[in-house]
């Protein structure tokens, strides 16, 4: 069924291209976020509807008697997916359903009316508008016509038409880029040097009208969002009015919005409806301010984005990337809180844009990434079907009118295996899933693959000084292949593809007097810059390896107001007592061998890599 779109003579587009050298290889069975993107891509492209132009079905209950995806009116969301998948092509090679994406990529130039903005239409999809006003997707108001426009999830679509325009620069997204950029202009209000939206929603012909008090809050918050993407445009193509808009959103939010504290602490999101605190909305403000800093080197929001960052990291676990869903949460009940890998991506991206800023957090990333996102994937569905869970558990719907049940506009075909790729909305610390709830909620799927990206771009940084390798996690690329043994042993090989000087970083947990180097079999001796181990000028076909011992230690934490003991190698949890009871995580026991084990993999370089975190 043809959705209703605002424009029906908008430019046709044609499947996207992604140019790269296919090779296969043997690498070790460890940590790989190529691996991990094309699983993704699975969740990205099979987890949208046929019948509607390949829209999100927003949730997915896997606990349900019969596995099940439906509608809400969060599928807007949608919008982060259309922004990854172009990313986690590049990183992957997967051409999974090429023609779905080519079908969403058509949909969102549909969906762009005269004014630049982007309009959901709403007829003949009765899941469209909930019931009420609802903050929380975004509605301030309720639209009265056919269409309406999600302003929060005009950053992401813009940040989507730029990546477009990059892979295919004679197609029609940068002009629908810059069409975007003006049309969030039309609905912002500018006051000397902030700026901020008028509402999070618009319909159109609707008066934009100053509000008689600026934003608070969420609403405050929800133009980071915005601003994100607006920064992303004036790094991808110089548009000025973007940088002006993005720079004074991000210096209204963090200085002037009230939604942060003095020393970077996170203010209420929704007063009127208890004292909430989203983990989730505070850290993508990070995030975009980390973005404002790349752009122009604006040190007074570096500031700002430091002590957030700082304040956010002591919220969590930092040893396993475990972020909470809510800091409180009144009227929500007492027990234990979950997780949302919302927040661990927009932690590890946090973390990644401030390492690439001079703040080391190389660690930081690499524990959560190895941790808590990595389990929050899933990657196979035999839990749900070797008869451990008792589905008489979910009598009770765990959030009454939304998740739960049989959903009125919603599917049952296929849903275990098209979720494959998809991340966990309510982990918790042991299980990929908290109690009995609903599973996943796409908006961290969404977040969680552009983190892919961030995290595999990083791996490694390739500059006119050479070479330098960040992250110990296998990597193919067109200047070296990286084969890394972590967490079987301490190891990593890296084969040299190109004449190229070459920089190495270890780890916080390995001790630098005990790091041995060869270069084609024989021991060198380095020396180090930081945590960096300088290899100076190798050569194509060179085979570099860093050895060093690596031993298994506990720790006693507790997360979630419980008690656990955690065993770690290097910085990779292997188990975690006391076990989850649905899915449990850190089934890891063939870490503890110390031998490595292999996997034939197809790997993929491609010609041009996106430059996105």
């Amino acid at each position: 069924m043809r959705s209703n779109y605002i424009d029906d003579d908008a430019p046709q587009v044609k499947t996207p291209e992604y140019h790269g050298s296919y090779y296969e290889a043997y690498i070790p069975a460890t940590f790989d976020p190529a691996e991990m993107a094309a699983l993704s891509i699975n969740a990205l492209t099979e987890t949208l509807d046929p019948e509607f132009d390949y829209e999100l079905y927003w949730i997915a209950d896997l606990l349900s008697k019969t596995p099940t995806m439906y509608h809400t009116i969060d599928d807007h969301v949608q919008a982060k997916f259309f922004q990854a998948l172009p990313l986690l092509r590049t990183a992957s090679g997967s051409r999974q359903n090429m023609e779905i994406e080519r079908g969403q990529m058509q949909a969102y130039l549909d969906m762009q009316g005269k004014d630049g903005l982007i309009y959901i239409p709403l007829e003949g999809r009765p899941w469209g508008l909930p019931s009420s006003i609802n903050p929380w997707a975004g509605l301030d108001f309720m639209p009265q016509g056919s269409h309406w426009c999600s302003l929060i999830m005009s950053g992401r679509i813009l940040g989507a038409f730029c990546i477009y325009a990059m892979i295919d620069p004679k197609g029609p997204w940068k002009r629908a880029a810059y069409r975007l950029v003006e049309g969030i202009k039309s609905v912002t209000i500018i006051e000397g040097d902030i700026a901020y939206l008028y509402l999070n929603c618009h319909e159109p012909g609707r008066e934009v009208v100053k509000p008689a008090k600026r934003p608070r809050g969420m609403r405050a918050g929800a133009n980071g969002w915005v601003a994100q993407g607006l920064i992303q445009c004036y790094r991808i193509f110089g548009n000025i009015d973007a940088l002006e808009i993005g720079e004074k959103m991000t210096r209204y939010i963090m200085r002037d919005s009230g939604y942060f504290g003095s020393n970077g602490e996170f203010n209420s999101d929704l007063q009127d409806l208890g004292d909430l605190i989203h983990f989730h909305s505070h850290t993508n403000q990070i995030m975009n301010t980390l973005e404002l800093v790349q752009a122009t080197g604006n040190n007074e929001m570096l500031g700002y984005a430091l002590k957030a960052y700082e304040y956010a990291v002591k919220q969590g676990t930092p040893l396993i990337g475990f972020f909470p869903e809510f800091l409180t949460c009144k009227g929500y009940g007492e027990g234990p809180v979950t997780s949302e890998t919302c927040c661990v991506a927009d932690m590890i991206a946090s973390a990644l844009k401030l390492s690439m800023l001079g703040h080391d957090k190389w660690d930081d990333a690499d524990r959560w990434a190895r941790n808590q996102f990595a389990e929050s994937q899933l990657t196979g569905t035999n839990w749900l079907t070797d008869s451990h869970i008792q589905l008489s558990d979910r009598r009770i719907s765990p959030l009454p009118g939304v998740g739960g049940g049989t959903p009125e506009y919603g599917t049952t075909d296929r849903v275990l295996e098209r979720t494959i790729g998809s991340f966990s909305g309510w982990p918790a610390a042991n299980d990929f899933v908290q109690g009995r709830g609903w599973t996943i909620m796409h908006c961290c799927t969404g977040n969680a693959s552009r983190t892919i990206y961030y995290l595999w771009e990083n791996i490694i940084t390739f500059s006119e000084d050479g070479l330098r390798v960040n992250l110990l996690m296998n990597r193919a690329s067109k200047w070296a292949d990286i084969d890394s043994h972590i967490p079987y042993s301490g190891r990593v090989d890296i084969r040299i593809k190109e004449d190229i000087c070459l920089k190495v970083r270890i780890p916080g947990w390995v001790d630098p007097e005990y790091v041995t180097c060869m270069v084609n079999c024989r021991k060198i001796k380095v020396e180090m810059d930081g945590r960096y181990l300088e290899f100076g000028r190798v050569f194509d076909g060179d085979k570099i390896e860093v050895l060093f011992p690596i031993y298994e230690r506990t720790e006693k934490v507790i997360l979630e107001k419980q008690k656990y003991i955690i065993t770690f190698r290097g910085n990779e949890v292997v188990a975690i007592d006391p076990p989850g009871i649905n899915h449990p995580l850190y089934q890891r026991g063939h870490y503890r061998r110390g031998e490595t084990l292999w996997k034939k993999k197809m790997r993929f370089v491609p010609d041009k890599e996106i430059k996105w975190c």
